[in-house]
């Protein structure tokens, strides 16, 4: 069977490393975990909890007091849950959840923090409106007719949002005389008046927003913060998960009470994780670390991750000690998860002073390849793979694409990418953004327009397949008390809903929100769509500003964003299955960044020299492998990042391991041959 026989010397060594762990926690010195990928990192982290708890739960409980475990996501947060079992003394949460505990309680410092937002933006809009060179001949009018411009447009908003998404001559015609005679100047170009009108406009919301929040009208007292939203509605006074970092970070650094609630409330905060997370996060921690050793109270802290396995540009990486010095380290070099023989190769690949292996007596029997061969051998070779390893439901196959392309392929959503990679958006160097904000499978990761498209299809999928309870829907105590009658009506609209295409399926959702008196059916659309104009133009505008910068005003906004508008229901709720990773099948497609953290008996990896847009980025690993370069730092910082990734999608395997490399081989095969053995061709 294998992976099943530990020598009590290697567990006896085990034990000694979290002991040395929990003495550390027991003199409340803050420390650092460093364990290599499999090494049973989250083993570690949950039986430090158990520890921790064991030993103080009557004066953790006597002080009111918790432990805090703080995590990268909710999947590991729930993981980590089941491992540990209910307890009244932990707080298990995402980092974005813990922050907004702590400081959602202290609305009148919020308020402040949201007036100076909110002032800063305006400021931002007031510098654009005076330097940028689009709204040059704005500036030529002087305040008078600057202002009755603007009450013009304001007056007609419904009439411009109306005629946004049509083409300029069309745009111009659907404009109020007045504007076309007195302003001709400023709607000669379309595409700089929408940007100057649409200014204007957010200048008004923030305006107005800070006037109710002075006058402390209803809904403007309190900021709030929703996981399922991931851009700021400053106006609306709800923040992103970027700005509710920044927030707490402020209070924290700001006010000595704030630092001391939490060193009261949580003398123990262990992070999951810790190279993924943002510096922001780090540097909150060693705020609150400094202040409890300048009044004297106990507190531990203690992350737990590998700085090798650092494959996110957000996440602190090597830096851990730069921002919160003074940690103890506690190193495993045991490996739980994989057999020997990809243990080695992992340990090939990373090539430093962590160099693992198994726990296990009985962890021969892995088995790991390299072969080469080019793009279009990749089909045969992920057959021929899963009849040597009799791959079914039960035993699957996990195949690891560095091409983000070829997962959409695999996975059924080709069209999904190709629509949204053709977004100007994504042209260039934003680029490297598509991968984050189409593939993730955090939602609080993905772009505005796949935000949107997420939770659209969330409510229509699952209130037809009656796989969600209506009180997740409809999480609002005005929701909850509705009557019986309205609520059996609501669900016959929602599963009335259709549509083939995305545009099909916007007219009928948003043509029925027009039409409809029921008042919770708009509020679930108003909750989907989160937008300022509910309405299927409004909709147009939202996708068209953005997913792109800039577009010619000559076609109609159906036209530019069509791709998106065209994608078959389909097809998008295969995306929406991935990124959800609900999907019940016998090979399954990653990109190399959704499988951080995850394991599987048999994995493919089809690398090739570039990496997305990073060209040449595992060709230069490959080449200067073994070499010392780290006088080059440009060259050594693309080196470790290619180390970084390889390293993780190496270590996901736990027993039989396939590498194809589709590339040139050129300069590059001996070192390759150095990590994982002989190449073998492979040719249909």
């Amino acid at each position: 069977m294998g992976l099943s026989k530990i020598s009590n010397e290697d567990l006896d060594k085990e034990k000694e490393i979290l002991n040395q762990l929990f003495r550390y926690s027991d003199k409340f010195e803050s420390a650092v975990f460093n364990s290599g990928a499999g090494s049973g990192k989250t083993f570690a982290l949950v039986e430090c909890l158990k520890y921790i708890v064991e030993k103080n739960r009557d004066r953790l409980k006597d002080h009111n007091q918790k432990i805090a475990c703080i995590t990268y996501t909710n999947v590991a947060a729930n993981n980590i849950k089941e491992q540990i079992g209910a307890s009244d003394i932990v707080d298990i949460t995402t980092i974005h959840d813990r922050i907004w505990h702590i400081i959602s309680g202290q609305q009148s410092a919020l308020l402040s923090l949201h007036i100076e937002k909110l002032d800063n933006e305006v400021e931002e809009l007031d510098e654009q409106l005076l330097n940028n060179s689009d709204y040059e001949k704005y500036r030529e009018l002087n305040k008078d007719l600057q202002e009755h411009f603007f009450q013009l447009m304001l007056k007609n908003k419904n009439i411009y949002n109306k005629a946004y998404h049509l083409k300029a001559k069309e745009f111009k015609d659907a404009m109020p005389v007045e504007i076309r005679e007195d302003y001709a100047t400023l709607i000669s170009n379309v595409s700089k008046f929408k940007g100057l009108v649409d200014k204007l406009f957010k200048k008004k919301r923030d305006l107005d927003c800070l006037e109710k929040i002075i006058k402390g009208e209803k809904g403007y007292k309190e900021v709030s913060y929703d996981p399922m939203y991931n851009r700021d509605r400053l106006d609306k006074m709800r923040i992103s998960h970027d700005t509710l970092l920044e927030y707490g970070f402020t209070l924290i650094q700001k006010y000595p009470k704030m630092r001391q609630i939490v060193i009261d409330s949580y003398p123990y905060i262990l992070i999951d994780e810790y190279q993924d997370t943002a510096n922001i996060v780090v540097k909150i921690m060693n705020s609150i670390e400094q202040y409890a050793k300048e009044i004297k109270h106990d507190i531990f802290i203690a992350y737990f991750g590998d700085s090798l396995q650092n494959i996110y540009d957000t996440g602190v990486g090597t830096k851990l000690k730069q921002l919160h010095p003074n940690l103890a380290t506690v190193t495993k070099l045991y490996n739980r998860r994989s057999y020997t023989e990809v243990i080695d190769v992992a340990n090939k690949v990373r090539n430093d002073e962590i160099h693992q292996k198994s726990i296990y007596s009985d962890s021969q029997g892995g088995s790991v390849k390299l072969y080469s061969g080019n793009q279009a051998v990749v089909s045969k070779f992920i057959d021929l793979c899963v009849k040597q390893w009799d791959i079914d439901m039960k035993n699957p196959l996990h195949c690891l694409f560095a091409t983000n392309q070829m997962v959409a392929d695999y996975s059924g959503f080709s069209n999904v990418y190709m629509a949204f990679k053709n977004a100007g958006v994504y042209q260039g160097i934003g680029y490297k953004q598509l991968n984050t904000e189409l593939l993730s499978h955090d939602i609080i990761r993905l772009g505005k327009v796949q935000s949107l498209l997420y939770r659209l299809i969330k409510v229509y999928t699952e209130v037809k397949e009656k796989k969600q309870a209506l009180r997740d829907i409809l999480p609002t105590v005005e929701f909850r008390n509705m009557s019986f009658v309205d609520l059996k009506n609501l669900i016959i609209m929602l599963q009335s809903l259709k549509g083939n295409t995305l545009d099909e399926l916007l007219v009928d959702m948003l043509g029925k929100y027009k039409m409809s008196s029921d008042k919770t059916y708009k509020l679930i659309i108003e909750k989907i769509f989160d937008i300022d104009e509910i309405s299927y133009e409004g909709v147009l505008k939202y996708f068209l500003n953005s997913l792109y910068d800039s577009y010619n005003e000559e076609m109609e906004t159906k036209q530019i964003i069509g791709e998106i508008l065209n994608l078959k229901i389909t097809e998008i709720l295969c995306w929406f299955h991935y990124v959800n990773r609900d999907e019940n099948k016998e090979i399954y497609y990653h990109t190399f960044h959704s499988t951080k953290g995850l394991e599987y008996e048999n994995v493919i990896i089809i690398l090739g020299k570039d990496f997305g847009q990073d060209k040449g980025l595992f060709e230069l690993f490959f080449k200067e492998y073994g070499k010392d370069i780290v006088q080059d730092l440009p060259k050594h910082e693309r080196y470790e990042r290619g180390r970084n990734i390889l390293y993780v999608v190496v270590t996901r395997a736990i027993r039989n391991l396939r590498i194809l490399y589709i590339d040139d081989l050129d300069g590059i095969k001996d070192n390759m041959e150095k990590i994982f053995g002989k190449v073998e061709a492979f040719s249909i």
